[in-house]
């Protein structure tokens, strides 16, 4: 249920003693309200509007409060009863948020609710309205109608707004103001800009199409005269001719947008009539969990919506010199910050157990950019229709070393991980089991990366084997030890650096195959076959308690064909020669005062 109320100069009649501007008539709904409606009626007439008619309506639209949507359609309608110059008709409708409901703002501009005239002081109620109508005249028809006659600087001006008006839902910057001789034209891209955003995200957007007094102007948009303009606090956009009525050069050529890929991905959108990809980010937008609190909404709204338009167009994980420069020639803050926000972004929809809709599923599965790793880890869980797509680009990261060259600790002098510790770190932040990475693209990134020369020279210790593969499940775990096996096998540097009492007694406790396919042991198939040289070096050092044990492995790689007689023999005989300890019966004889009577 809406109220509504009228205000203007009246004279003195049954709802007020005294003549004046005052609320002359009003419905159930809005009569608990008036106070905080008061000052939403305030207007100055414009220059040379001396009657009605000479200026059109001013339609403003407010959240005075989280429970509370304001609009307000103003006609200056010249003298008041008194002969006083300056009257108007202030038409004002408030309802919940709520009823707002697939309608922005901006439609009700032409809606039938709004009276011509003020109703009759006689003490009746005015009623209250059911339900919110729309007009005819404004709407997304409006829009392509605009663009189609403005064209490339009409796409350049509305990514322009939409950047400063993001940044003033945000509270990152003062409201915008639109400059134009005709308000029907600062009407047109108000709408562009509310059918740009998502209904719930615009039903936010404060706006008025008309103002005499910019600098006081605390709306999000708000459309003044050229002789007024000066005074705007914030940005002053001038306004091409009325939709209907471009010209091919009309718009200004200074209408160029600084770096935000909301807004271009936004504006290209409408210019490329890909209404598809309007309602794919709304729908992304609406899906998205939200915090619950009213203080910040606008802005948690605006950071929503630049991360899904960053993941529904460019790869948003890009380094800072990558970015599109700003006016300054910097990297665009918007344009950080919405790359960084993705995968926290992401997140909410995992802790929240939600997948992304299918319209973003769709369009995402059709795109042909890489997502960059943050995000294409996360997408395999929330997006089943990409995620053929994420193994792919992941693989590929392997293969390229974009992930192990990343990797944390990676043999620095004084480093405090270990290479290969370093390496499966790296590895525990791609979720493998979700993106369902080939155990095998595991194994040849490990070989590769173990290969690849340290950054000092030398090969470089690879750590606590053992408690770093911990933190990886089966198959990856076995998959890392295989491509550990491959590198020291290639390269005798690595195995005279890294094969430590440690390791090799890691080494020779692994019985079964890294990479099966299933949980049963194959005790035919030595993990170590796959890498002799190292295999003797493993097993004449890490013989532990049971040299014997360890003689028959080596004895199993030779009728394998993997070892020469020569090897085995030399191995089998050293082992057969080990030392094995053994518990002594009763404490050695000791000197001392401890020594006992003789």
């Amino acid at each position: 249920m809406a109220g509504q109320a009228h205000y203007t100069s009246a004279p003195p009649g049954v709802s007020g003693r005294y003549g004046g501007f005052r609320f002359t008539a009003v419905s159930p709904a809005a009569r608990p309200a008036l106070e905080m409606l008061r000052p939403l009626t305030a207007g100055t007439a414009p220059p040379g509007a001396e009657g009605p008619g000479d200026f059109p309506a001013v339609l403003a639209y407010d959240r005075p409060t989280e429970d509370r949507a304001v609009w307000t359609l103003t006609r200056f309608t010249g003298r008041d009863y008194s002969g006083r110059s300056g009257n108007r008709f202030c038409h004002v409708l408030v309802a919940a948020p709520a009823e707002l409901t697939g309608l922005r703002p901006v439609d009700l501009w032409d809606s039938p609710h709004w009276a011509a005239v003020p109703a009759a002081d006689d003490g009746h109620d005015l009623p209250d309205l059911a339900r919110l109508e729309p007009g005819r005249t404004v709407g997304p028809d409006r829009v392509s109608r605009l663009l189609q006659v403005s064209g490339e600087p009409g796409a350049r001006l509305l990514e322009r707004l939409l950047a400063e008006t993001l940044r003033a839902l945000a509270g990152e910057g003062p409201g915008v103001t639109l400059v134009s001789e005709d308000p029907s034209r600062v009407l047109d891209w108000i709408t562009a800009v509310c059918y740009a955003l998502p209904a719930g995200l615009a039903a936010r957007l404060t706006f008025t199409t008309y103002t005499a007094r910019p600098q006081d102007e605390r709306r999000h948009l708000a459309g003044t005269l050229p002789q007024t303009a000066g005074r705007a606090r914030g940005p002053v956009l001038p306004l091409g001719p009325a939709c209907g009525t471009a010209r091919a050069g009309g718009l200004p050529p200074a209408a160029v947008a600084p770096a935000c890929p909301a807004a271009r991905f936004l504006a290209r959108a409408w210019a490329d009539g890909d209404l598809d990809a309007l309602d794919t980010a709304a729908d992304l937008w609406e899906a998205a969990p939200r915090d619950g609190t009213s203080a910040e909404a606008a802005a948690e709204g605006v950071r929503g919506l630049r991360a899904a338009c960053a993941l529904l167009d460019a790869g948003p994980a890009r380094e800072p010199e990558d970015r599109p420069a700003g006016p300054d020639g910097t990297a665009d803050d918007a344009d950080c910050r919405a790359g960084g926000e993705v995968p926290s972004w992401l997140d909410r929809f995992a802790a929240a157990g939600r997948t992304l809709p299918e319209s973003a599923q769709r369009r995402l599965a059709g795109r042909a950019v890489p997502f960059g790793l943050p995000v294409a880890v996360r997408l395999a869980s929330l997006a089943p229709a990409v995620r053929e797509q994420v193994r792919q680009e992941v693989e590929a990261a392997l293969a390229d070393g974009a992930v192990t060259s990343a990797a944390p600790g990676d043999g620095e002098p004084g480093g405090k991980d270990g290479r290969l510790t370093g390496f499966v770190r790296a590895l525990t932040g791609l979720r493998l089991p979700d993106v369902r990475v080939r155990p095998e693209a595991v194994r040849d990134a490990a070989a590769r990366h173990l290969l690849r020369p340290a950054g000092h020279g030398a090969p470089a210790p690879l750590g606590d084997v053992r408690a770093a593969l911990d933190a990886l499940p089966e198959p990856y775990r076995g998959a890392v030890v295989a491509g550990l096996l491959a590198a020291l096998e290639d390269s005798p540097d690595l195995r005279a650096a890294a094969l430590d009492a440690q390791l090799c007694a890691f080494l020779a406790d692994e019985e079964l195959d890294p990479l099966r396919e299933d949980g049963d042991p194959r005790r035919e198939a030595d993990p170590l076959a796959a890498a002799p040289r190292t295999a003797l070096h493993v097993l004449r050092r890490a013989a532990g308690p049971d040299p014997a044990r360890a003689a028959r492995r080596v004895l199993r790689l030779y009728r394998a064909g993997l070892l020469t007689e020569t090897e085995t023999y030399d191995a089998v005989r050293e082992l057969a020669c080990a030392d094995v300890p053994q518990r002594a019966s009763r404490l050695p004889w000791r000197r001392g005062g401890a020594r006992g009577k003789e």
